[in-house]
């Protein structure tokens, strides 16, 4: 089922008669949401510290256990762009977790409906992609880019068993000291693929551009935004 971010007629309506008859009252400096400006999806980047040199190939070591630090969060409006036009500035010699939210007209959670079980999650992945991202694989210095995802439960609590059950709405990824420096523009992508693709997914296809031509099937969802 494709997420939809629109807006039902009677929201939109409540909004604009709320704002033209005064329904709706706030501070002089209080922020009144108008349409198209709230948050339905974002991506919040938490520091592993000690993770220098956790980089291996395309995957980490000793990160599960690492201390979280700093949490950096990226919100995106409905058409899946960063409503910030800041860079978002990384570590590059770090692991961060990255944890996906995506959230209804309500402002609820809805993003565990992906993973709800394993009959449900083997028809998701998510991808990480961006122009001249350099991929720790193909990277001489062991400073590449890796994006690894590591979820361990599904949402009706049985354990997530491998990397090939894995989505990607809980991840690990390292931008490496090869890519930094300059901005890329990323895009991460939640794709719904056909029956019996998943299993056939590398990691190192995460971070390939190619991918949908690779993968059948659609995005349902795309988060565009800067690092460096």
């Amino acid at each position: 089922m494709k997420t939809k971010f629109i807006k039902s007629t009677s929201a939109m309506l409540f909004v604009y008669v709320g704002i033209l008859f005064g329904i709706v009252s706030c501070k002089k400096d209080e922020h009144v949401p108008i349409l198209g400006e709230e948050v339905r999806a974002s991506l919040q980047f938490t520091e592993l510290l000690g993770t220098k040199g956790a980089a291996h190939g395309n995957h980490f070591h000793g990160v599960s256990s690492a201390k979280e630090g700093a949490v950096i969060t990226i919100n995106f409006d409905a058409s899946g762009n960063a409503m910030s036009n800041d860079i978002t500035n990384l570590n590059a010699e770090l692991a961060y977790k990255m944890d996906l939210k995506i959230f209804d007209e309500s402002g609820a959670e809805i993003q565990q409906q992906y993973v709800e079980n394993l009959s449900t999650a083997k028809n998701y992945k998510a991808f990480l992609t961006a122009d001249n991202l350099i991929a720790n694989a193909n990277s001489e210095t062991n400073g590449g880019a890796i994006f690894q995802p590591r979820d361990t439960a599904y949402t009706d609590g049985t354990k997530v068993n491998g990397q090939y059950e894995m989505t990607g709405l809980i991840s690990f990824f390292t931008l490496g000291l090869e890519n930094k420096g300059k901005t890329k523009n990323i895009t991460y992508s939640l794709r719904k693929i056909e029956p019996g693709v998943k299993v056939k997914i590398e990691r190192a296809d995460l971070l390939d551009q190619d991918y949908a031509n690779k993968f059948n099937g659609k995005n349902i969802l795309e988060l565009k935004f800067n690092i460096r």
